[in-house]
């Protein structure tokens, strides 16, 4: 079957590596070829100047990560038949929220450094209390999916809130923090979680849900990024916008079943800051979205909404995160 690649490229010696030119090359595809493989024919046949990473070939080392018809997938694990009988074409493309380097290969150092960012390593509590600490199957699966981490950069180039902030520490990280935070053997867990909750940190995240879709690995970073906002508010680390917002939102459910708008901008921005948002609220008052400073009325059956609030914290000391 004759398949047709376009390849974006870029030469780190032309003029703009960023915007770069796409390429088409011609490969006779067979059952089980994957999208490597397709680069590894046409680098020995057509054109060895095509640069791209790759290793294990096994999905294990995430070296071949790149954009494939607009989403985040390691090639080496990607058929290339199914791919192109799915989507009607192939365009393979670096991996976005990464800058170019030579074609297909990108900059991987402002990655690493978001991983030093969260000094992905354990202070174990033996070593400052100088006992033992029981593990259990429950405290491993808990950290568990985060262990399964191949580093490949597919979360970070799905993820809408490092495309609107290069700061932002973005969702690899995030996710490996958990592993330690989670682990019941971390004695830093309170500090670490404290600089997480920094600006450009967990509270960042806007969900969009997109790094768990593209995982190979089923790691889940949205999950993790969960986990640690749950376990800061538990440590009491909540002078921060994030926190504020989100116990405010859940206080207003709890007091009337509705979320009032209004004063929760006051309570997650403060008195000050909300008052810098006067000119974006005209805006959304032309417009017909601005919610109205008022007393909400109780909706209806509020007691059933406050009985669950009663019944999560009646059963939460039985629970870990």
């Amino acid at each position: 079957m004759k398949i047709k690649l376009r390849i974006k490229r870029c030469s780190p010696l032309g003029p703009g590596c960023a915007e770069g030119y796409y390429q088409a090359y011609t490969i006779d595809a067979r059952p089980g070829m994957t999208v490597l493989d397709a680069l590894l024919s046409i680098f020995d046949e057509q054109d060895a100047s095509l640069g791209f990473r790759r290793s294990c070939r096994s999905a294990i080392c995430g070296s071949c990560a790149m954009t494939i018809n607009g989403a985040a997938k390691l090639a080496c694990s990607t058929q290339i038949i199914v791919e192109y009988e799915k989507a009607g074409a192939l365009t393979l493309e670096p991996l976005a929220n990464h800058t170019p380097l030579k074609d297909l290969i990108v900059d991987f150092n402002p990655f690493w450094r978001k991983m030093e960012k969260i000094r992905p390593y354990l202070k174990p509590v033996s070593m400052i209390e100088g006992k033992a600490v029981q593990i259990t199957q429950d405290d491993l699966g808990r950290i568990d999916k985060a262990q399964a981490c191949i580093l490949c950069g597919s979360c970070n180039a799905e993820c809408s809130s490092l495309e609107a902030d290069d700061r932002f520490t973005g969702p690899a990280a995030l996710a490996k923090a958990w592993r330690f935070v989670g682990d019941v053997r971390e004695a830093g867990g309170r500090a670490r979680l404290g600089r997480l909750s920094d600006d450009h940190g967990v509270w960042d995240c806007v969900r969009c849900v997109r790094c768990t879709q593209v995982c190979p690995k089923d790691v889940d970073p949205l999950k993790a990024i969960e986990r640690l906002r749950e376990r800061a508010i538990e440590e009491g680390i909540t002078d921060n916008p994030g926190a504020r917002h989100a116990l405010s939102m859940a206080a207003s459910v709890r007091r009337v079943g509705l979320l009032d708008e209004a004063a929760m901008t006051l309570k997650t921005l403060g008195f000050l800051r909300s008052l810098g948002m006067i000119p974006f609220g005209l805006k959304m008052e032309m417009h017909g979205k601005m919610p109205m400073p008022m007393i909400f009325s109780q909706i209806e059956n509020i007691d059933e909404v406050r009985a669950i609030y009663d019944e999560c914290e009646r059963i939460k000391p039985k629970i870990r995160t």
